[in-house]
């Protein structure tokens, strides 16, 4: 969070929960490990780092940030570095700050709406039913493979099929090439 924090200025409260679980997917691939040593929960609306959430939450006085209302928003937070400790230096390797790096690049600009829906696409494997019951987030290398674009465009999609019209049915000999196809690539 210093290192999101320090490169990318004030977050709100959701990425502030959100985002060090994408930067756990993304090192659990890259470097082979998980980096935040976070707790990732299927939560209502979305993957959450519960460490992060109690103490955002409960104690921000005990970490180096500042949580302050945010401006745009009628129910939100944001919080940015403590200025007296702004200056400490983080922990990280350069490896793992490149990870930090590029998922606040990538990720960084999603609104609230659009980071839960994505950490929910990570994690197709839980039954609907589980969201808001607090299991644990996958960070395996089947979470990043969600990660990409044409799995996150097909996840968008599901909603709106309608499996149950068998008239819409057909074989499909190339399941790769018709899925290719389906989805634009």
């Amino acid at each position: 969070m210093i290192t999101l924090c320090k490169r990318f200025g004030p977050l709100t409260k959701t990425k502030a929960v959100k985002l060090p679980y994408l930067v756990d997917v993304v090192a659990n691939h890259v470097l082979g490990r998980p980096i935040t040593e976070g707790t990732h929960q299927t939560w209502e609306h979305g993957v959450v780092t519960r460490e992060v959430y109690a103490a955002l939450t409960h104690n921000v006085e005990a970490t180096p940030f500042v949580a302050e209302p945010h401006p745009f928003s009628e129910s939100g937070d944001s919080i940015r570095l403590d200025d007296s400790t702004a200056e400490s230096s983080g922990t990280l390797s350069p490896e793992e700050a490149e990870v930090v790096d590029w998922v606040g690049r990538r990720y960084g600009k999603l609104d609230a709406v659009r980071l839960g829906l994505l950490t929910k696409a990570l994690n197709t494997q839980h039954d609907p039913s589980v969201w808001g019951s607090n299991h644990a987030a996958h960070v395996d290398e089947g979470a990043y493979a969600r990660l990409a674009d044409g799995w996150q465009r097909f996840f968008e999609r599901i909603p709106s099929l309608d499996l149950r019209d068998r008239s819409q049915w057909r074989t499909i000999d190339d399941p790769h090439a018709y899925f290719k196809e389906a989805l634009g690539e």
